[in-house]
């Protein structure tokens, strides 16, 4: 009831009902701090959708032969995000009840709380969280705010309790946000600087073995986790993140048959140089989908 039709489908593809990936998006960023735009995400990923091949950048398969369902958009309420957060919430409950994956494209980071409540809600336990971020989103409140994009997590962790957290490509923070981080046996970091120490496949394989035991997982990828060199148009840019192969491999490496949800958020097409923030997360999207179903195929 709360989902209004986009303008353009993904990745220009007629949707199909009975696919088990349902996107969606929340064009919302009323707690935005630094560079405001993201509300306008949604619609820029969709139409860099467009313009790429359908193709996986890793196996042989095709988005359209997989089949995608996408719903338009969550209709907000601006300047009113508790009640964003609730509609978000209940699209989210109700596409998992129907057994099939939420991929939300943002937005603030603030909306991942939304979609974590409805996935809890929908299958009964909290899951198992990645988070691609340059910021932990960790302090208790910022700006007057407590569900805002700074404390999307520490609002997160409140409702997911002791369920595993991993971060990967944060760089960010304040002191508040790393000595609370450091408290938390449930949360692991691997910095930029970690990849670059341990090589990628050293990261992926320590990732996999701190979520052996995850039931489930949820996947968030804030775009800012990337360096701004390729990843531009975001909220808040910060120096030193990702490169767009050791993303596009995380992707690869990271998603399985445990995927319960994931979302894309933080791309601000106002300071998006020629759309290739919008690019890149259209094409993480893609690898998403088509590595989870690779996953669920082979065990079958």
């Amino acid at each position: 009831m709360y989902l209004s039709k986009a303008s353009r489908n993904y990745a220009g593809l007629e949707s199909n009902a009975t696919s088990d990936y349902v996107i969606f998006g929340v064009p919302f960023d009323s707690s935005t701090s630094y560079k405001p735009g993201t509300r306008f995400g949604p619609d820029s990923i969709r139409q860099a959708s467009a313009s790429l091949e359908s193709n996986s950048y890793f196996s042989d398969i095709y988005l359209e032969e997989i089949g995608i369902d996408d719903e338009g958009d969550v209709a907000v309420v601006i300047g009113d995000i508790n009640e964003t957060l609730n509609r978000v919430s209940s699209v989210v409950a109700e596409i998992i009840d129907e057994g099939k994956i939420p991929l939300m494209l943002g937005g603030e980071h603030t909306i991942t709380l939304g979609a974590l409540k409805g996935i809890k809600k929908g299958i009964g336990y909290s899951p198992c969280l990645i988070v691609i971020d340059a910021h932990y989103d960790l302090r208790d409140d910022y700006l007057g705010l407590r569900n805002g994009h700074a404390s999307v997590m520490r609002r997160s962790l409140e409702i997911l309790g002791g369920a595993k957290v991993t971060y990967i490509g944060v760089r960010a923070y304040s002191k508040e946000e790393r000595e609370y981080a450091l408290s938390k046996t449930n949360i692991e970091t691997f910095k930029p600087i970690d990849i670059h120490r341990m090589g990628l496949l050293n990261i992926a394989s320590s990732v996999k073995r701190i979520m052996s035991n995850c039931k489930g997982i949820y996947l968030s990828v804030d775009m800012d986790g990337f360096d701004p060199s390729f990843a531009p148009g975001v909220g808040n840019p910060e120096p030193g993140g990702l490169t767009v192969q050791e993303g596009l491999a995380l992707m690869n490496q990271l998603v399985d048959e445990r995927l319960l949800g994931a979302d894309i958020v933080e791309v601000s097409p106002p300071f998006d140089s020629n759309g290739v923030t919008a690019s890149l997360a259209a094409k993480l999207l893609n690898e998403i989908i088509m590595k989870n179903y690779i996953s669920k195929r082979t065990k079958a």
